[in-house]
């Protein structure tokens, strides 16, 4: 591909970061892009905003930038990394970065809370079945991610799961727009591989895991999704911005 064939007429921040997602698709690690004056007249954009997605670009392992010198393809390893600022399912991060998505070990079931779940999901007074979607997620073929969404019927249910299910309960929600998601409170720990997540993972019992346990609020703070998200370091990473307190 050559810039040349990207749209000429890319105003919104998510079109670059798209168009420039799919020029970096087409090129080897260690290749150059264009300056960033030529690259920002070739698509079409202002400079401030190629500025900002590169910065993006570079935070995400996907560019490297070297001052006085230019900004090159980094390595394509399936490294992730992102800021816990903004949620955001598996399959867009990998998306995003040009890598591929597998699910394995799916499994959907409709039944009733536990005592647990029905707390987390605020179900205690007023009880409803829910779907648990269990499942593995791999990129590029290696096994990152051991998920479980538990979300009340009301939400979903399991027509929502098509054959070609991605594996985001989030991108499914996301993309119905209703209810209107707000915010998820998440609480991160470390934790060692049980035997069923090394099975799943294809680890060694004991490997270090870093453990997402999350509640997904509408805005009208109704909470639509109690997930537990177990992954493999290595493969992903993430960070927090944190203001100084002034």
């Amino acid at each position: 591909m050559v810039i040349e064939d990207l749209p000429r007429v890319l105003s919104t921040y998510k079109q670059v970061e798209q168009a420039l997602s799919r020029l970096v698709e087409h090129l080897k690690p260690g290749d150059q892009l264009p300056s960033e004056p030529e690259l920002a007249r070739q698509l079409g954009v202002s400079r401030a905003t190629l500025r900002e997605v590169l910065r993006t670009f570079t935070e995400r392992g996907i560019l490297i930038r070297r001052q006085g010198i230019g900004t090159f393809v980094a390595s394509r390893l399936p490294l992730l990394e992102a800021g816990l600022e903004v949620l955001e399912s598996l399959n867009e991060m990998a998306q995003n970065r040009g890598l591929t998505t597998q699910v394995s070990h799916l499994t959907v079931v409709e039944r009733q809370p536990t005592e647990d779940e029905a707390h987390h999901l605020g179900l205690v007074e007023t009880p409803v079945p829910v779907m648990v979607v269990d499942r593995v997620i791999s990129i590029e073929d290696r096994p990152v991610a051991d998920l479980r969404d538990v979300v009340p019927v009301t939400y979903l249910s399991a027509k929502d799961l098509k054959a070609d299910f991605q594996g985001s309960v989030l991108d499914i929600l996301l993309q119905r727009g209703n209810p209107l998601l707000g915010i998820s409170r998440t609480e991160l720990t470390a934790i060692e591989a049980t035997a069923a997540h090394a099975r799943r993972l294809n680890l060694k019992p004991g490997t270090p895991l870093l453990k997402f346990i999350a509640q997904l609020y509408t805005y009208d703070e109704q909470i639509v999704d109690y997930s537990t998200s177990v992954f493999v370091p290595g493969y992903l990473r993430f960070h927090v911005i944190r203001q100084v307190r002034t």
